[in-house]
């Protein structure tokens, strides 16, 4: 029976300290059973080695998980919502209210109010004033300050912001868990009032009421402006009275154009007229005839009267009675007349009836027509011309007084917008403020820390690991150790490292 070869047996066959150890045997092109029984043969020789370097190691750890405290995580988590809004003025749109978005940056901000100092050092005085102030485990000692104290919660208290999400999930971690569900709650209770206090809006009620004031007494100067302009002016609705010149305006030239266009055609009338008229007589010959002149008839029948007469005065008078002397006189006139009429005149003359041109005469009153409606419609051209000047210079002022106007009016507009505007803001920023004295904030509680509470430590993981590290490091150490050895180890070695064959071998002798 073959027994292991020993250092004396088979001495040192290479100065090498890693040519005849187990690396060099592993590394010499040994086969793969050949292997497993050097592995085998190197645990089963080195357990005692092994166990104390197991012993070394994983007991203090199994000593310490046995000993150690139970941890517990109380976890709460809140959710920033849209539920209320925050009203912010945006410069770019006054009109309208912009809310709060939610992102990222929102929510890790959110991280940083709870986990801040002062919302700290609030739940330490909270849990302090209330009596339920015991100390974390780790600041037991009834010396620490209350800063130690804060430090400690702040390093027990792990903020973590869920992803993709709107979430941010609160743990305390303490080795009591009621303590830990109390802080957690008192954390909660006191980041929604200290959220309230920091994005609340103290005193901008006041601001705007001071605003609002102020924009009401010169959206009143505006509207008095504008009535004294409207007054003084008399413009009421420059835009209909513009409106109404300029139709006015139209309808004048229109009526201008109709006057001009009839003057002319008149004019062209009375020009065919005239020459019609120089075409014809004035008057035209209707009838003729020849009888005596009309002066040597008078006077011969005046003659012979007054010879009638003679006679009748001689049968009443003498010769020389005035009577007959006066008659005789006349008698003498009458004749010398007679004679003279009748050298100077012919005894017979031409008798002709003359009357007027009746188409002269039509085209006579045709003219007087034309010419009287002519001066009627350069009249009337005149009147409309000044009305026409006069409509476009009014319609001149009203442009430029309704430019005054709509200057003044949209003063108006934007004066009352804007203090409507605050008004609205104003009544907001109320509500938000009575929202905010009764902590109605913009965040929800999803989640509450409820008793009991699940370990968190995590014990089994903890053992089983040490033991791990206690196996891993004293195989490790017998394999190290045996990789340093410079002997031979088995016939095995003998044969593939001397090339000779095993005759027989001595064992370890213990007396």
């Amino acid at each position: 029976m073959a027994h292991e070869p020993t250092n004396r047996d088979i001495g040192h066959r290479n100065g090498n300290g890693n040519g005849y150890g187990y690396g060099g045997v592993a590394g010499r092109g040994a086969s793969g059973g050949e292997q497993v029984r050097d592995i085998l043969h190197v645990i089963f020789k080195r357990k005692r080695f092994i166990g104390a370097l197991f012993l070394s190691v994983a007991l203090p750890g199994l000593i310490a998980t046995l000993l150690k405290k139970p941890s517990y995580v109380a976890t709460a988590k809140v959710m920033i919502s849209t539920q209320r809004n925050d009203p912010t003025l945006q410069p770019t749109d006054l009109t309208k209210l912009e809310t709060i978005q939610l992102n990222e940056s929102l929510v890790n901000s959110e991280v940083q109010v709870v986990g801040s100092r002062d919302l700290l050092e609030r739940v330490v005085r909270s849990l302090a004033v209330s009596g339920d102030g015991n100390a974390p485990p780790h600041v037991e000692n009834t010396s620490s300050t209350f800063g130690t104290e804060v430090l400690g919660m702040g390093q027990n208290l792990s903020l973590t912001p869920v992803k993709n999400s709107n979430v941010i999930q609160i743990d305390y971690k303490s080795s009591e868990p009621s303590f830990a569900t109390l802080v957690v709650n008192r954390v909660v209770d006191e980041y929604l009032a200290y959220h309230a206090m920091i994005h609340g809006n103290k005193g901008l009620s006041q601001f705007y009421d001071e605003q609002r004031r102020t924009l009401e007494k010169r959206l009143q100067e505006a509207e008095d402006a504008l009535g004294a302009f409207s007054e003084r002016e008399g413009v009421v609705s420059p835009k209909d009275e513009v409106q109404a010149a300029v139709r006015m305006s139209g309808e004048v030239s229109g009526a201008l154009r109709d006057v001009v266009g009839t003057a002319s055609g008149t004019e062209e009338r009375i020009r065919v007229v005239r020459e019609q008229l120089a075409a014809q007589p004035e008057v035209i010959k209707q009838q003729q005839s020849l009888e005596m002149n009309p002066s040597i008839t008078q006077i011969t029948s005046q003659l012979i009267d007054r010879q009638v007469d003679r006679i009748t005065l001689l049968r009443k008078y003498m010769e020389k009675d005035r009577h007959v002397h006066d008659n005789a006189e006349e008698i003498a006139e009458l004749k010398a007349r007679l004679d003279a009429e009748t050298s100077e005149r012919p005894t017979v003359v031409t008798r002709q009836v003359l009357q007027l041109n009746p188409l002269h005469a039509d085209r006579l009153r045709t003219l007087f027509d034309l010419e009287a409606t002519l001066r009627e419609m350069r009249a009337r051209q005149a009147l409309l011309e000044e009305e026409l000047s006069r409509v476009n210079r009014q319609l001149l002022s009203l442009q430029q007084k309704g430019t005054e106007y709509d200057r003044l009016e949209e003063e108006v507009k934007n004066r009352r917008d804007t203090y409507e505007l605050y008004v609205k803001r104003e009544q907001e920023a109320r509500i938000t403020q009575a929202m905010d004295e009764q902590s109605l904030v913009n965040v929800d509680v999803v989640q509450r820390p409820a008793l009991p509470l699940a370990r968190a430590d995590m014990q089994g993981v903890s053992m089983a690991l040490s033991i791990l590290a206690g196996l891993v490091v004293g195989i490790a150490g017998a394999f190290g150790r045996e990789y340093l050895s410079r002997s031979l180890h088995s016939e095995g070695d003998v044969g593939r490292l001397l090339g000779l064959p095993v005759l027989a071998s001595i064992g370890d002798y213990k007396a």
